[in-house]
């Protein structure tokens, strides 16, 4: 017996996303928007809520988000950091809740036991993946030069903040018409 076709769906799209930046996620992410773009869904509008995760991950997600031809438009419901803020900006339109914060980052490694030559890979792939966020951060959002130097520790931003330097276009609540189906990814 063969899988059953998805169901149709609308031309806009309503879904919701809470959950750490790693594999799982990404590719739940891969497949819905993948099969909404197979379905020639218009728009896809999407509550969005990670405290971060991997930094691969999360520049797949911004290379994603960038290449796609669906309309996307991601709403900071509450937090966006790390990794996911690096992923959010490859939306197109990009909202957050008047509630909302955004916080990045250097890059993290867990303090594990190292020998010295492991040690010295570790260090290289922090910095390698330090310049790629950063690249990216700077790509899209302007903010003084010395607040850039807060980046070393962790760099905050309000809503208000983040519509001023270029985080999110605009502040607005994620509101779906009543009724609407809203999917969780």
């Amino acid at each position: 017996m063969g899988a059953s076709p998805s169901p149709q769906l609308p031309s806009v799209v309503y879904a919701v996303f809470c959950s750490p930046i790693d594999q799982p996620p990404v590719q739940r992410i891969f497949s819905g928007m993948a099969n909404a773009s197979a379905q020639n869904v218009k728009e896809i509008l999407v509550l969005f809520q990670s405290l971060g995760g991997g930094v691969g991950d999360g520049i797949a997600l911004y290379n994603f988000f960038r290449a796609l031809t669906t309309d996307l438009v991601l709403y900071n419901a509450a937090h966006v950091a790390s990794a996911a803020l690096i992923a959010y900006l490859g939306a197109k339109k990009r909202k957050t809740s008047a509630y909302a914060t955004f916080g990045a980052h250097r890059t993290s490694s867990p303090a594990l036991a190292f020998e010295a030559g492991k040690l010295k890979t570790t260090l290289e792939s922090l910095l390698l993946d330090d310049q790629r966020t950063e690249a990216i951060l700077r790509k899209h959002i302007s903010i003084p030069e010395e607040k850039w130097t807060t980046l070393e520790h962790n760099l905050w931003f309000s809503a208000e903040d983040a519509v001023k330097f270029g985080l999110a276009d605009e502040i607005a609540e994620f509101a779906p018409p009543i009724g609407s189906k809203i999917f969780n990814i």
